[in-house]
């Protein structure tokens, strides 16, 4: 039976988290493993967008739904995929001391490139705190999603799983 495992995509937004959790969650389920993935473009808003006066207790209300959902999901051996900004790193650090197999993806990408990717248009009616991010401090992997094509990211995030033995010879 396989052990759960918490998969954390950040980066700023458009940075490529939804593509790449996608691509690695149907990856994973090819090869027989049983997988969630948590988005935050697709979780309900109640969720996603719990009611607070200020931005920063909504986003911190977020980051603790998330993490909860992640953690039952672990706790009943699901490979979890969470493609969410993350915008404090102390939430993202938090759910790495709770459990033992938590991976921080860290996806880097310049600015004009996330902008070009922008069609929804998020970065101009979210101005105000879309720039808003806390990098991390020691993430798994680093992926600059300008220069690796997703298919290439996918692959070096399924080396690392093997490498760390999250990934048996199936």
């Amino acid at each position: 039976m396989q052990q759960g495992l918490i998969i954390w995509f950040t980066g700023h937004s458009k940075s490529g988290k939804t593509t790449l959790s996608k691509l690695l969650f149907s990856e994973l389920q090819q090869k027989g493993y049983r997988c969630y993935r948590l988005d935050s473009d697709t979780l309900p808003l109640s969720i996603i967008k719990p009611q607070a006066d200020r931005w920063e207790e909504r986003q911190r209300l977020k980051l603790e739904n998330i993490s909860f959902l992640s953690r039952l999901l672990y706790d009943n051996n699901y490979f979890v995929l969470i493609a969410s900004v993350g915008r404090f790193s102390e939430w993202r650090e938090l759910l790495r001391k709770q459990v033992p197999n938590f991976i921080e993806i860290y996806l880097t990408c310049p600015l004009e490139v996330r902008l070009a990717r922008d069609f929804e248009k998020k970065y101009q009616t979210h101005r105000e705190y879309f720039d808003y991010y806390e990098k991390p401090n020691n993430p798994d992997v680093v992926i600059d999603t300008n220069h690796k094509q997703p298919n290439e990211s996918v692959n070096l995030i399924m080396q690392y799983l093997q490498m760390k033995g999250f990934l048996k010879g199936r």
